[in-house]
């Protein structure tokens, strides 16, 4: 008996549902007799033979990408269901069939919910600093926070100007009054205290000649 060309499919499937159960659906469509050739964990309640009611043929799918989604649909019971749909070719390269990955997104909703709810809860208070008035390291980092925040920088991509112009900021706020302040400073952006200091000296030395020049007008 000739074996069937989306046979050599279904261990695929088999390995995605089981790697990804209970959560995905993974089903195999026969476009030729438009019927479902293939279904592990039928979530959907759809079996093997039922009609798939896609109404395509291979000459809709020869222009198209190779994979197809992800999109959104609803599941049986109306949840949300994010799907993905793999064209299915022969060895000649001709479309023989869809593989279609259904992920029951709503049962990791209620994690996700979790999550935010911690990560960024409905309503927060604004940062109580007399709690932290004395706490120069906690007062350095929320600054450092809203400064690049606020000039919407990456810590982490920071260039020497923008590292000075943090600099000054922080030395306005006067947060330099601690004796191991630039330090810390220096572990927040990543380098070295030689680094650290060389730039505040630079920033505090341009901030002087400014006033000077002010002063002299």
């Amino acid at each position: 008996m000739k074996r069937h060309p989306l046979s050599s499919f279904t261990s695929i499937a088999a390995a995605i549902s089981k790697l990804f159960h209970p959560s995905v659906e993974v089903v195999i469509h026969d476009i030729f007799t438009d019927t479902v050739f293939y279904i592990e964990n039928p979530t959907s309640g759809r079996k093997v033979g039922d009609a798939s009611l896609l109404g395509i043929d291979s000459k809709d799918l020869d222009d198209r990408d190779a994979v197809i989604g992800p999109y959104e649909k609803a599941g049986e019971k109306g949840q949300r269901v994010r799907s993905i749909t793999s064209v299915l070719r022969n060895d000649r390269g001709n479309v023989i069939g869809l593989l279609c990955i259904n992920l029951d997104y709503s049962t990791y909703e209620p994690a996700l919910d979790l999550l935010e709810s911690l990560i960024r809860p409905v309503q927060t208070e604004k940062h109580p600093e007399f709690l932290f008035q004395n706490d120069w390291r906690d007062l350095l980092k929320i600054e450092v926070r809203s400064f690049i925040t606020q000039k919407n920088l990456l810590l982490e991509k920071l260039r020497p100007s923008d590292r000075k112009n943090l600099i000054s900021h922080l030395d306005e706020k006067r947060l330099f009054y601690a004796k191991k302040s630039v330090e810390q400073l220096a572990t927040i952006l990543g380098v070295s205290r030689a680094t650290a200091y060389k730039d505040l000296r630079s920033v505090r030395k341009k901030d002087s000649q400014t006033s000077s020049k002010k002063s002299i007008k």
